[in-house]
């Protein structure tokens, strides 16, 4: 027994030597697996409440539709912040940098249309309002991309007595211009740095720039706020761990990075709408003395993160999260002795672990581990949410594993297991068709192909206005599954291949993984099938919903890009390359033609079935230098009327220059019945009559998605 033993320690010992080893030399894998169980402790926190002393002031759609498109007039902004500190702002911060001079300036406008005179300077005007409110600019720096830019002066003074090495140096920066930036009192940098896992569990407070170090926004809010005069770095043992704010003691690693302890899910500070403080709809009382951030939540700004509760959290939101840390002082951070701990652990749970698993009967041992396991992580979670400690949660549940493993000697089990888990991951990720794929193709089945595919995107029209006149989250997914049911049946019966639902759209294919004969005509069938589908399920939908649904369909042909694609352990078999996204833009433009299905030219040529089509105009789409003659497929029955001569005499008259005579002929047909098309070519017409100096181009740039 005791040479038994002498042989599991010996074991034991080459397991944690194993174990330590990853841990010192491969932070940057383990890390992300770390982060990974420290954002299940949060989500089993839950949100936590706020100091209520910071309001975002969102950019948000409701601003847009009111105030136009972004970004605004200074003068807007200006008005906003004069309007702030009208209702008594503690202080705010803008999330925001203005690098390039006010478009829509009427001082700027004149300028390049050569007018003379006086006229406002909305840039002025903004420095001016910034120089009379407690206001904060925002600026960030490059890492990549090198300038000789100077950063902004900033109020308060850091001390670098110590050295400062670990902290990222940035090679260049992107500020606000001058009538801006020289009227500020203080600014402070937004740069944003994701963790292992693509998230973001953390901020850099301080960041160095030509030998000198800068503060983040938030710090510089906080450090106003509180009218610190310096910002003292302090180390132990030359190692970075923290800064000071006179008595005000702020925790960071040795990088000057600072760990969010996010408060909650997106919305969980008070937002209030960029377009209610303009037109000063808002009570006084939620902004009083309160710390203000001026940012965004609209997708297409691009300002969305992923956080431990959000895979798109605004980025002021996250902002917002660590000036409430910082008020709150309920800070995460790693002591200097926490590496000490982790090696700790690492020997108890595979020397010490091991020792006791010895002397445990097997029917005794997975009791144990799991008592032990728990009890482990429950301490582990009220050391980090009571005591703000972070030290690392993947290492012990390895260490845990392997020597259970090891001391049982489950290896058997293990690799049943194991291929039983790869067979219900298979089964999970792909469809009956692709495993049958799979299991005649077993050596190139994942492998990447080019393919002749006809390519399927479908969209509902208007789907915010029905969200908001359904207005019940359960009836309005209901609705949907009623859509896509039929829908989604017309696709399978034709051989098609579902890719994907993308809130109400719907992208297939056809010829993968298994062969499709003839897939376009397949393609134009189904879409034709679902325009036929949708007006029986209109019927239904008047009944119950008082509405009717359109859906506007764009197909496309070509050689895509098939197979298994995505990260390790998050794949899945989809289509890649230009021709995908022709067809996702074709779509888009069947509103603007005023039609419910459009197909190309590379589709109408491998058609071999006749159908009734209507040639709508050879175009350049976004992202596309070639352009593509697109085609509304009307029905299956090739009959042609009189109006369908006549618009094919029109067009032809357009094509060849003819303007006066196709405008004529369009001009009849919209008042014999209107139609988009009609207008398009109508104004198309006139535009070019009344412009005799332009040289005519029978090819669009619709340049928009």
């Amino acid at each position: 027994m005791k040479r038994l033993n002498l042989k599991f320690i010996l074991y034991y010992l080459t397991l944690y030597v194993l174990i330590s080893l990853i841990f010192f030399n491969f932070p940057a894998i383990t890390n992300s697996f770390d982060n990974k169980l420290r954002e299940h402790f949060f989500n089993i926190r839950g949100e936590i409440s706020t100091t209520n002393s910071v309001v975002i002031v969102n950019i948000d759609e409701k601003s847009l539709k009111q105030l136009g498109q972004w970004p605004f007039g200074r003068d807007k902004m200006a008005q906003v912040l004069i309007n702030l500190t009208n209702a008594e702002v503690g202080i705010i911060g803008l999330d925001i940098v203005f690098a390039e001079k006010d478009r829509i300036s009427p001082h700027t406008m004149a300028k390049q249309l050569e007018v003379k005179g006086n006229y406002l300077d909305h840039d002025t005007l903004f420095g001016n309002v910034i120089a009379n409110t407690p206001t904060i600019l925002g600026y960030f720096f490059t890492i990549f991309e090198p300038n000789d830019n100077n950063a902004p002066v900033i109020s308060s003074k850091i001390s670098t007595k110590n050295n400062v090495n670990t902290i990222i140096k940035a090679k260049g920066v992107i500020s606000n211009i001058s009538e801006i930036q020289d009227n500020s009192y203080s600014s402070g940098f937004f740069n944003a740095f994701s963790d292992e896992s693509g998230k973001m569990t953390h901020m850099p407070l301080l960041m160095n720039y030509q030998n000198i170090t800068y503060s983040s926004l938030g710090l510089e809010l906080i450090s106003i706020a509180r009218q610190t005069q310096n910002i003292n770095l302090e180390y132990e043992n030359k190692n970075l761990i923290g800064i000071s704010l006179d008595e005000f003691f702020i925790p960071t690693d040795s990088k000057g990075f600072f760990n969010i302890n996010f408060r909650g899910p997106q919305k969980t500070f008070k937002y209030i709408s960029f377009a209610d403080i303009y037109n000063n709809k808002f009570k006084e009382e939620d902004i009083k003395g309160k710390i203000v951030l001026i940012g965004t939540t609209i997708t297409t700004l691009a300002d969305l993160r992923a956080t431990v509760y959000d895979l798109a959290m605004p980025g002021v939101e996250i902002h917002a999260n660590l000036i409430d840390n910082i008020l709150k002082q309920d800070f995460l951070y790693k002591p200097t002795w926490s590496i000490a701990l982790d090696v700790l652990t690492i020997f108890s749970l595979t020397l010490i672990l091991g020792y006791i698993l010895i002397k445990l009967k097997p029917i005794i041992i997975f009791p144990f581990v799991i008592v032990l396991t728990s009890s482990l992580y429950v301490y582990l979670y009220q050391l980090l949410f009571t005591q703000g400690i972070i030290v690392n949660l993947f290492f012990p549940i390895i260490c845990i594993v392997s020597t259970t493993l090891l001391t049982t000697l489950l290896k058997y089990l293990e690799e049943r297991k194991t291929s039983l888990f790869i067979k219900d991951k298979f089964a999970k990720k792909v469809s009956p068709a692709v495993m049958n794929d799979l299991l005649q193709k077993q050596d190139d089945t994942f492998k990447v192909k080019n393919r002749q595919l006809t390519v399927f995107f479908s969209d509902l029209r208007d789907f915010t206005k029905i969200s908001e006149k359904i207005n019940n989250p359960e009836k309005l997914i209901t609705l949907l599954n009623q859509y896509m049911e039929p829908m989604t049946q017309a696709i399978i019966e034709k051989e098609g291949t579902v890719d994907k639902f993308i809130g109400d759209a719907i992208m297939a294919y056809w010829n993968a993984p298994v062969e499709c004969i003839n897939h376009a005509d397949a393609a134009v069938i189904t879409a034709l099938n679902q325009l036929k589908s949708l007006k029986k399920l209109n019927e239904q939908m008047k009944i119950e919903y008082d509405l009717e649904l359109d859906i506007g369909i764009g197909i496309n042909s070509g050689l895509c890009t098939v197979g298994e694609m995505g990260s390790q352990g998050r794949s899945d078999y989809t289509i890649i390359g230009d021709n995908v996204n022709l067809a996702s833009r074709v779509e888009g433009l069947t509103k603007f033609f005023g039609v419910k299905l459009i197909i190309t030219q590379h589709t109408k040529n491998m058609l071999n079935e006749s159908f009734k089509m209507k040639e709508l105009a050879t175009v350049k789409v976004k992202g596309k230098e070639e352009p593509t003659t697109l085609y509304e497929v009307i029905d299956t029955i090739n009959i042609f009327t009189e109006d369908d001569t006549t618009y094919e005499a029109a067009l032809a008259n357009y094509k060849n220059g003819n303007l006066e005579n196709a405008l004529e002929l369009f001009l009849n047909l919209n008042k014999k019945k209107f139609s988009k098309i009609n207008i398009f070519y109508i104004e198309a017409c006139k535009n070019y009559l009344e412009n005799l100096s332009q040289n005519f181009n029978p090819i669009f740039d619709l340049d928009f998605k």
